[in-house]
């Protein structure tokens, strides 16, 4: 909860700077308008038993968003998304975290207190997950 606060929080000081303005990237539905994203996201959803406005969502990419962050790791540049549930956004969020250039994604998918996984993260991979959420 506190991670997701801060999340929000952060996005929402950049907003008000002009060097943050630059590191802004697209919303996530934007990005999955772009071939590589979109294969990575069907394949990280592939098999996963979702609620319906995720499954809603994944059809029609239309659902409250904020602009993309970087995430760094390692040598590696991430870029992590939001959407969440519209008129219900505290107790259903979904992050997804893209690899560089949009090849593998992984979710973290929040329902109340429940955490969901999605795309089989490994443990490095939830750590770079978690840090941008900070």
């Amino acid at each position: 909860m506190l991670a997701r606060l801060l999340f929000v929080l952060v996005l929402a000081l950049s907003s008000v700077t002009a060097v943050a303005e630059d590191t802004k990237g697209p919303v996530l539905g934007d990005l999955l308008k772009l071939p590589p994203y979109r294969s990575a996201w069907v394949n990280m959803l592939a098999g996963a038993v979702l609620p319906q406005w995720v499954e809603e969502y994944a059809k029609t990419l239309d659902g409250p968003a904020t602009p993309s962050i970087a995430v760094t790791a390692g040598d590696n540049i991430y870029t992590l998304g939001f959407t969440c549930q519209p008129n219900n956004c505290g107790d259903n969020q979904l992050y997804v975290l893209f690899s560089p250039n949009g090849a593998k994604a992984w979710g973290l998918l929040l329902t109340g207190k429940e955490k969901t996984w999605l795309g089989s993260p490994d443990e490095s991979i939830r750590d770079t997950f978690l840090s941008g959420l900070e």
